[in-house]
């Protein structure tokens, strides 16, 4: 293969590719770290300035146009580990702290298997009269609807045993989101505006969030007990901006003809 008109072998290409990759992203997190000073340096809140997402992304807006019109057969509560990339991505960003803090809690509450969980909400709709189909709905970097998705042997499920008919895909989310706000609907934050935040008020707009569904997604006690310096959450927000940015450019690469 050529290259700028040099001759380099095929297997080389991987390596180039790997270290332009990780230079793009040490560059990142390089530009992140000096923006921070410079907020600091001119006293600005780190909680003022983040690129807020005021709609869906090309994905989501793909899933409600084709499923969001279907009525809801089941519904159900579902709450699974977080993933391993998650927790590396964690322990990068707040240079181990939340290692530290999950180990010490383990040994605080003498709880062996405890590992903090990542919540959802999966729904089974009606497509016909022997066709269903399952999405998820949840909140990663900001609010995911997808009709591909794995179910592994570490998820839990409680069904929340909401009448049938009763709601569509799109008239639940547009329920919630005119409740609490576009802000707060569409967009993730590692405390304030997490997974458990937006599943907790979709569950209100099912009337089902009541004690054994609050106990069964809520970690309230590890939550509580890992503090996060300003300059981790100021990376893990640019981080998360980054992304939705990314995201949205390339499904508009892929969706748009």
């Amino acid at each position: 293969m050529k290259l700028y008109g040099i001759d380099i072998p095929f297997r080389y290409i991987n390596y180039i590719f790997s270290i332009f990759l990780v230079t793009s992203f040490l560059t990142l997190i390089g530009g992140i770290i000096c923006s921070y000073y410079v907020f600091k340096w001119f006293k600005i809140n780190i909680d003022n300035y983040n690129f807020y997402l005021n709609d869906y992304n090309i994905d989501c807006t793909h899933i409600l146009e084709k499923y969001g019109n279907f009525s809801i057969k089941k519904v159900y509560l579902a709450r699974r580990p977080i993933s391993k990339f998650m927790k590396t991505a964690l322990n990068i960003v707040t240079l181990y702290k939340f290692e530290r803090e999950l180990k010490k809690y383990v040994n605080k509450t003498k709880n062996d298997v405890f590992f903090p969980y990542h919540t959802s909400i999966i729904v089974e709709i009606i497509l016909s009269k022997r066709v269903s189909k399952f999405i998820i709905i949840e909140k990663n970097n900001c609010i995911k609807l997808s009709s591909n998705f794995k179910i592994s042997c570490d998820h839990e499920f409680i069904d929340l045993k909401v009448k049938k008919n009763k709601y569509t895909l799109k008239n639940l989310l547009e329920t919630t989101r005119k409740r609490i706000g576009d802000d707060k609907f569409f967009n993730w934050e590692i405390y304030k505006n997490n997974c458990q935040i937006i599943i907790k008020e979709i569950l209100i707009s099912l009337n089902k969030f009541d004690k054994k569904n609050e106990e069964f997604m809520y970690q309230v006690g590890f939550a509580n007990e890992l503090k996060i310096t300003d300059l981790s959450l100021h990376i893990i927000r640019s981080l998360t901006n980054s992304v939705n940015f990314l995201e949205n450019f390339i499904g508009k690469a892929i969706w748009c003809p």
